[in-house]
């Protein structure tokens, strides 16, 4: 699809517009406060939030009414929640652009937040938490971001904690939204086949009316930095399961720091493709692993690399020990080292990677908005790939240098641990 957005402004709401000749629309409000925003006492407020809108609005009261109505014209709809950022979206044929700006308008702004199903919803959100704590590799990755990020907003769970979630009100639910959903910290995005853009945007302004004004806050954040005195944690969770799952963090690059795309490049090679080191040696290779991969997490301010996988319990130490030699070198010339020729096909990968998304209507809208909320511009796709290309392999060696640093190792391990002789 081609990628021209236009910005335009609604009484201090930006609006992005990406028109494109598909048969859908979809309309997605992004807010720019998360987890990270909460206090101890309110932690998981956002995410209950969430959830707890769609109980119903003042234009679809019941329940079942949001549900009902997207259903009725095969639609589709979500939202979600992050550290930084939380956001709904409704995506239905063109025909039906008036019904998906209408309902996402009345998520935002006109939510009923019913009492009597508050009990419930809690209960429904123990219960995502208790799953999320059962599953051993998603318990070693909340263990691992606990350690890396220590006892600050970032490190808790974006679902709270089950103290908070059974001590939440409604009141801090309002208190969230009253603070964090203005204009002023808020986007409005639409994409797809769309018509008249002077009675689109009439149409968002009646839909959206309700937005209060406020100044913009995403930059107001306490800034996070990690403490180079302090070393990273270990933490070993003890359960009778099959496989050990670890789950690795390393103190990362802040989301405009001109070595991230050489970042985004190695963690290609390390673990995030098929082509990736350990992929082709943990699991290919030597079949020690099923699951096995690595990520990167960009904040303004500060960011993270993951490696997380599930191991064979007798073959634990010979993983883990395979894992960080790969993981120190990287940045070398030997024999783990990324050569130039290496470097251009991860390029290429990358950049297919690039063109690929923005073939996907909802990922454009959320890169799209992701960008100007936490970066004030929107990047093209042809400017993204030129940023690509532009990295160097001393770039590649320097984050390397930069990130693989074993003093800094955040670990957990859930799984028996005296089986596996840590």
């Amino acid at each position: 699809m081609s990628f021209k957005p236009k910005v335009v402004e609604l009484d201090g709401l930006k609006v992005v517009l990406v028109k494109d000749d598909r048969q859908s629309v979809t309309v997605q409000a992004m807010i720019g406060a998360g987890s990270r925003e909460e206090v101890e006492t309110e932690a998981g407020a956002g995410h209950f939030l969430e959830h707890f809108v769609f109980k119903g609005t003042q234009e679809f009261p019941g329940m079942f009414d949001i549900n009902e109505a997207v259903e009725k014209v095969g639609g589709a709809y979500n939202a979600y929640t992050g550290y930084a950022d939380m956001g709904f979206w409704v995506k239905t044929d063109k025909d039906n652009l008036p019904l998906a700006a209408k309902i996402v308008g009345q998520l935002v702004s006109k939510p009923l937040l019913p009492e009597k199903h508050f009990s419930k919803e809690r209960g429904t959100i123990l219960e995502e938490l208790a799953m999320y704590e059962d599953r051993p590799d998603s318990k070693a990755g909340m263990e691992m971001w606990k350690a890396l990020f220590k006892n600050s907003n970032i490190g808790r769970s974006i679902l709270g904690t089950e103290r908070s979630l059974k001590e939440m009100e409604i009141s801090k639910l309002t208190g969230f939204m009253d603070k964090w959903f203005n204009k002023g910290n808020m986007l409005l995005g639409v994409v797809g086949n769309f018509s008249g853009e002077k009675e689109l945007l009439k149409l968002l302004e009646k839909e959206f009316a309700k937005i209060i004004k406020g100044r913009v806050r995403v930059n107001d954040k306490d800034k996070f930095s990690f403490d180079s005195k302090v070393n990273g944690a270990r933490r070993l969770i003890k359960r009778p399961v099959e496989q050990a799952n670890m789950a690795m963090g390393l103190p990362g690059i802040k989301l405009t720091h001109p070595l991230r795309y050489a970042l985004y490049l190695v963690n290609y090679f390390l673990g995030g493709s098929t082509i990736s080191r350990l992929f082709k040696e943990v699991r290919e290779k030597r079949g020690w692993a099923y699951s096995i991969g690595s990520g990167t997490e960009s904040f303004v301010d500060v960011g993270a690399v993951e490696i997380g996988a599930g191991l064979p319990k007798e073959k634990f130490k010979d993983a883990m020990g395979l894992i960080f030699e790969i993981m120190w070198g990287l940045g070398e010339s030997g024999k783990w080292g990324v050569t130039e020729e290496e470097l251009e096909v991860a390029k290429q990968g990358y950049k297919g990677r690039v063109s690929l998304n923005f073939d996907k209507p909802e990922k454009v809208l959320g890169y799209a908005l992701h960008d100007l909320m936490f970066e004030g511009m929107i990047y093209t796709p042809d400017e993204i790939k030129k940023m690509v290309e532009e990295v160097t392999l001393r770039e590649v060696r320097e984050v390397c240098r930069l990130i693989f640093n074993p003093e800094k190792v955040n670990l957990a391990v859930v799984g028996d641990y005296q089986e596996m002789n840590i």
